[in-house]
């Protein structure tokens, strides 16, 4: 068996990694984290969606910009029917016998306020993303730790704080929704950094063909 990928079979891999992580962000975000730290409280999402801003910032970098673009709309679209299939079996009925109707509800109904803010928020932020990572590595050789850092911190701020706000903005206090969007973006930053050198090799693994 040949496991030798060439260019675009690197760019399928990349794109099915990045449709996953974004899928299962939107999923376990319905569950909030009690980090036991001067009463810091964030959504589980945060543990896996900054791979979803290494990803759009590897594929911008290795494949361009538009590449970048197709792989977001991927992204939404597969998530778009991971939301229609789960809601769809809500509806459907079940034996007498079966007594997870009740689980299946909590995990799978969101609000449609919540999904338009999560889908709006995500394109924000990824757009910003890739377009910086565009601006910021222009007629630069090799790669920016730094720069590509930047950029990813700056759409997640986008993406993060959007999404926020638009949830708790009528509903909780304005000092409350600050300290909140601080708490999800310095766990994200923490997390790219750490990340920071397998997404380096990430670049080179995709670029080496």
């Amino acid at each position: 068996m040949n496991f030798s990928l060439d260019y675009v079979e690197k760019r399928i891999i990349i794109n099915a990694f990045f449709c996953t992580a974004f899928i299962i962000s939107n999923l376990i975000t319905i569950k909030v984290v009690n980090l036991n730290f001067y009463g810091m409280e964030v959504t589980a999402g945060v543990l896996i969606y900054p791979l979803v801003y290494i990803l759009i910032n590897v594929v911008t970098e290795v494949y361009g910009e538009n590449a970048a673009h197709r792989t977001m709309i991927l992204g939404l679209a597969t998530d778009v029917l991971f939301v229609l299939m789960t809601t769809l079996i809500l509806f459907l009925p079940s034996p007498v016998w079966y007594t997870g109707d009740s689980s299946l509800a909590f995990v799978f109904t969101q609000t449609p306020k919540i999904l338009i803010a999560a889908y709006i928020s995500y394109l924000l932020g990824n757009l910003t993303n890739a377009r910086l990572t565009v601006v910021f590595n222009r007629n630069v050789e090799s790669y920016s730790a730094f720069k590509n850092l930047a950029a990813i911190a700056i759409g997640e701020f986008v993406d993060n704080a959007f999404f926020i706000f638009a949830i708790f903005i009528f509903s909780v206090p304005i000092k409350e929704i600050m300290i909140m969007i601080v708490c999800n973006q310095l766990i994200l930053m923490a997390w790219n950094v750490v990340a920071e050198p397998f997404t380096k090799r990430l670049v080179l693994w995709a670029k080496k063909s």
